[in-house]
C-alpha cells in the first residue's frame, strides 16, 4: 500500500487496517506491538481500540500517525480531516463541511463516503464466500463448520465476524424459520465502493485462484489462458462481453439451495505490452 492509497479511503480506520494487513502480508513477523513501538506507545490498547471502533485517535496519536507514514502537506490534512469526520458523529454540518473539504483535496476531486465495515465486507472474499455458503442444503450456522467447510482456512472468530458484518449490511437477514439467507440488497461497486476496496479483493481472488492450480484437482477446477493480439477499438467490446459472459454464466450455472459446493469465477483481461499512445494519453 502507498502513502498515495490513502486518497482511496473515506475511512481512516479501513485505511490502517489495510495498512496493517499489508505489513503482515509482507512480514509474518510483523505486529501491533511493533506498529505500537514505532508510534511512540506504550502498548497495542489504544490502537487495538481504534481499529475495532472502541475509540477515536485523538490528537497526539494523530499526529504521530502523519509522522509514522511520512504524510506530505496535503496527505497529512487528508488523513487529520478523516479523523475529524468521524469524531462529528451526529454533527450534520460540522460532517458536510468536512466531506466538502475532503472532496476538494481528494486529486480525483470524489468523496463517496464508505464506512470500515462496508469496506472490510467488499475488500474481503470471505464476506463473499460466507454469504453464498448460507445457500448450500446441509449449511450449518457454525463457526468451526464454516472455517472447516473453507479450503483457505479462516478462524471461526473470523467466520463470526463477517457473519455480523453481513447482517448490519443487510446482505444476510433471517427467514421465517430463523436461518440466514442472502438477501436481494447489493452494494453497487462503481458507485459506492471505493476503487481500493475493489483492487484488495480481485488480488485476494487473484492469490486464491493461483493457489488452487496447486491444491484443486483439474477435475474440479478450469484455468485457462489465451494471449492475443488486439486493436485498442475493441477493448471496451471485450470489456462487455466478459461482463456478459459473466451474467449469462452465473444465470445458468448457479443453482442455490441445490448446489453442494461454492466457486469462485475470475476473468481477467490485461494487456502484456505498453500501448505507444499509452505515454502521450497520460
Amino acid at each position: 500500500m502507498t502513502k498515495n492509497s490513502l486518497f482511496e479511503y473515506t475511512d481512516y480506520r479501513a485505511f490502517l487496517r489495510a495498512h496493517a494487513e499489508d505489513r503482515k502480508k509482507a512480514n509474518p513477523r510483523w505486529s501491533y506491538s511493533l506498529w505500537a513501538k514505532r508510534l511512540g506507545l506504550a502498548g497495542t490498547a489504544p490502537l487495538t481500540m481504534i481499529l475495532n471502533g472502541q475509540r477515536q485517535a485523538g490528537p497526539k496519536l494523530a499526529e504521530k500517525m502523519v509522522h509514522y507514514f511520512e504524510f506530505n502537506a496535503r496527505q497529512r490534512e487528508y488523513f487529520l480531516d478523516l479523523v475529524n469526520l468521524q469524531k462529528a458523529g451526529s454533527d450534520s454540518s460540522l460532517s458536510v463541511l468536512l466531506m466538502e473539504k475532503l472532496k476538494k483535496n481528494n486529486p480525483q476531486r470524489e468523496f463517496k463516503l464508505l464506512d470500515s465495515q462496508t469496506f472490510e465486507a467488499i475488500s474481503s472474499w470471505q464476506h463473499y464466500a460466507v454469504r453464498e455458503m448460507t445457500q448450500l442444503p446441509d449449511f450449518q450456522e457454525d463457526s468451526n463448520w464454516i472455517s472447516e467447510r473453507l479450503r483457505v482456512k479462516i478462524t471461526p472468530r473470523e467466520v463470526s465476524k463477517a457473519i455480523e458484518t453481513l447482517e448490519r449490511l443487510k446482505l444476510l437477514a433471517r427467514n421465517a424459520q430463523n436461518k440466514l439467507r442472502p438477501t436481494q440488497a447489493e452494494i453497487q461497486t462503481t458507485q459506492d465502493v471505493s476503487s481500493e476496496a475493489i483492487k484488495r479483493f480481485h488480488e485476494q481472488t487473484l492469490d486464491l485462484a493461483k493457489a488452487s492450480i496447486r491444491e484443486v484437482p483439474v477435475s474440479q477446477r478450469e484455468v485457462g489462458a489465451v494471449t492475443l493480439t488486439v486493436s485498442s477499438s475493441k477493448i471496451q467490446k471485450a470489456k462487455d462481453l466478459i461482463r456478459k459472459f459473466q451474467d449469462e454464466f452465473t444465470a445458468l450455472i448457479e443453482e442455490p439451495s441445490l448446489g453442494d459446493s461454492t466457486y469462485q469465477l475470475n476473468v481477467q483481461f490485461f494487456p502484456l505490452t505498453e500501448n505507444k499512445n499509452e505515454g502521450v494519453r497520460k
